[in-house]
């Protein structure tokens, strides 16, 4: 029996499979074997069937596709997004900034086919750069049309009708999300300050939300989801506050670099500043729980994280100087907390990203003073 017990752990070790012995009266039916202890008692060895091992993420590459210059707006399908392409039309100097030009398209992915995006205000001459974010039931939509890098036209959209209702309040950030199905909250921004945080119904009314922090000097990355509102404040501190309720924020965790809050609202994917320790990729729940001490991610830049929509697999890069370590695309599953190598080794060269960081500073009204908060 013992021979057989060694025999069956080690295969199943060589397959990384779990091996769960119980003992004792918790261990429950066996396959009738039992080998007498010194004290008299027995004790039973339960071999768990591999339909009763943790279900395992099954990823493989289906196809790659090349965008050159691009970045997803959102997904329509599962084979049609929507992509804002960026070219640079000239460089920056010490006295301007560098000019850059966007177009948005909408690609299939089955054949890479490609056409116009028809989402610009007719009316008017066309905006450089048009976003759309659904509300969670996808009824309406909070659309933004940037005239140029710092202002932009707001509306609320009837995703049934195409009707737009505009806003009318001015801001110079695009950053938000959808408290609920009926409010988005926008984090306005300002030329001097950081500007009000304003919560849009759907009806187009606008109020104003009190957030009391002295330290959220600008609220670069502001999320929303289930009645709270999450944002990161100038010492790196990820905090929550619940509309409606007392405006002193909670600190949920502290050397935050980027965060992303997954679609369902429960969890927040964490990527730490980097240091002595390098950078770590953490899950948290949504109020400020880790839900494991060790990390999903490791390595000297974890710039990049995407959930998936129905927030089961969270899709994330690493970059490290070690060639050994985590460098690549990978994907974490939350079912059977998993972490599987997608890509390996197609980080982009770090010279080219802090070029796009600079570009996203100066996009979002930061600076180049700002750029060690992304």
């Amino acid at each position: 029996m013992l021979a057989l017990a060694c025999e069956l752990t080690a295969c199943s070790a060589k397959r990384g499979e779990p091996v769960p012995v119980a003992s004792g009266a918790e261990a429950g039916q066996t396959d009738g074997s039992a080998a007498q202890r010194p004290d008299g008692g027995k004790r039973k060895l339960t071999v768990v069937k591999e339909t009763d091992a943790p279900t395992r993420a099954e990823v493989a590459i289906d196809r790659i596709h090349r965008l050159e210059g691009a970045s997803i707006d959102a997904w329509l399908s599962d084979d049609v997004v929507r992509i804002t392409t960026t070219k640079r039309l000239s460089p920056g100097t010490a006295t301007e900034e560098a000019k850059f030009s966007y177009a948005a398209e909408t690609v299939d992915l089955t054949n890479d086919a490609r056409s116009a995006d028809k989402q610009a205000d007719a009316a008017g001459p066309a905006p450089a750069l048009v976003k759309e974010k659904l509300s969670p039931d996808g009824k309406f939509a909070f659309v933004q049309q940037w005239k140029d890098n710092y202002t932009a036209r707001n509306f609320m959209k009837n995703t049934e009708t195409g009707e737009m209702t505009e806003i009318k309040a001015s801001n110079y950030l695009e950053s938000g999300g959808w408290l609920d199905a009926d409010k988005y909250v926008l984090a306005a921004g300002a030329m001097q300050g950081r500007g009000d945080v304003l919560v849009i119904r759907t009806d187009g009314t606008v109020s104003k939300m009190e957030i009391d922090d002295p330290q959220a000097e600008l609220f670069t990355k502001l999320s929303a989801s289930r009645g709270n509102v999450y944002y990161t404040d100038a010492l790196q501190n990820l905090k929550k506050v619940v509309y409606g309720a007392d405006p002193k924020p909670t600190l949920l965790a502290s050397g935050v670099s980027d965060y992303e809050l997954a679609p369902d609202g429960a969890r927040i994917a964490v990527s730490t500043a980097g240091g002595a320790d390098g950078a770590k990729l953490l899950l948290y729940d949504a109020d400020g729980r880790t839900q494991s001490t060790a990390a999903i991610g490791k390595g000297d830049l974890v710039p990049y994280m995407s959930w998936s929509a129905d927030a089961s697999k969270l899709a994330f890069a690493v970059y490290a100087e070690d060639r050994s370590g985590m460098n690549g695309v990978y994907v974490f599953d939350t079912a059977s907390g998993t972490v599987v190598p997608v890509v390996p080794n197609a980080f982009p060269p770090v010279p080219a990203q802090l070029e796009s960081l600079r570009h996203a500073a100066r996009r979002h009204g930061g600076g180049e003073g700002r750029l060690a908060r992304y």
